[in-house]
Order: C-alpha cells, then sequence, then structure tokens
C-alpha cells in the first residue's frame, strides 16, 4: 500500500514496487501550493477515471494515468482497489505536474482527507 507523507513543502507519495509496475509511475512529491484538497472517495469513482494508461481489473482493481476529456476532464493518477477506501486529492496542474486528481485506496481515507485538509487550514 502507498505510503503518504505530509510535510510543510509538500506531499510525498511512495509507492509499493507493485504499484509503481502495475501503475506504471514511481513516487510522487507534490508542492503544498499545488494541493486544493481531499476526501474520501465514492465507492464508484473508478468509474470516471477514463481512458486508461496503466492496469485495471474493472470492479476489482485500478492503477495507472487515465484521461477523461471534456470541461471537467484532466489526468488522473489511481491506485484503487475496491476492498478499501479511497481518498481523492485534488490538485493545481502545474510545470512537471501533470494531474488534476489523486485517487489512492487507503485504510484510513477519512483520517488522511482530514490530514490533508488540515494541513491547507494551517498554512
Amino acid at each position: 500500500m502507498a505510503k503518504i507523507e505530509l510535510t510543510k513543502t509538500h506531499m510525498l507519495i511512495k509507492l509499493t514496487a507493485g504499484e509503481k509496475i502495475f501503475g506504471m509511475h514511481g513516487d510522487f512529491k507534490i508542492p503544498a501550493a499545488l494541493i486544493r484538497g481531499a476526501e474520501v472517495a465514492d465507492k464508484d469513482v473508478w468509474k470516471t477515471f477514463g481512458m486508461r494508461i496503466g492496469t485495471a481489473l474493472p470492479g476489482l482493481l485500478v492503477y495507472g494515468h487515465y484521461w477523461r476529456g471534456g470541461k471537467t476532464g484532466g489526468w488522473t493518477f489511481a491506485l484503487w482497489r475496491s476492498n478499501q477506501p479511497s481518498v481523492s486529492i485534488t490538485l493545481v496542474k502545474a510545470d512537471g505536474q501533470p494531474y488534476k486528481r489523486l485517487v489512492i485506496s487507503t485504510d484510513s481515507a477519512q483520517a488522511l482527507a482530514d490530514e490533508i485538509n488540515d494541513s491547507l487550514v494551517a498554512c
């Protein structure tokens, strides 16, 4: 399971070896200024991801980069599993950071979303 660390300057997401392989991505280091908020994702969030570059067993496991067009679209990076709650982290696009959203499964989705939102308010 990915490990998420928050500091005053950035959010670090450390992926396991399997997540790196199946998600086709390495670890993330997102500047705190690019984080807009977090919430517990709906159980069916995987249905909103769009076109895939990565690994998917629909309804069970969805890892990788996803593109959805349109006004509300953009790139999402997902590490979603059906047997765990997920946190959806909203981001601002910037040079070197193409994602609009990260969706990551974790045993403590609500606590993580609260921690992220609290750290934004504390800035």
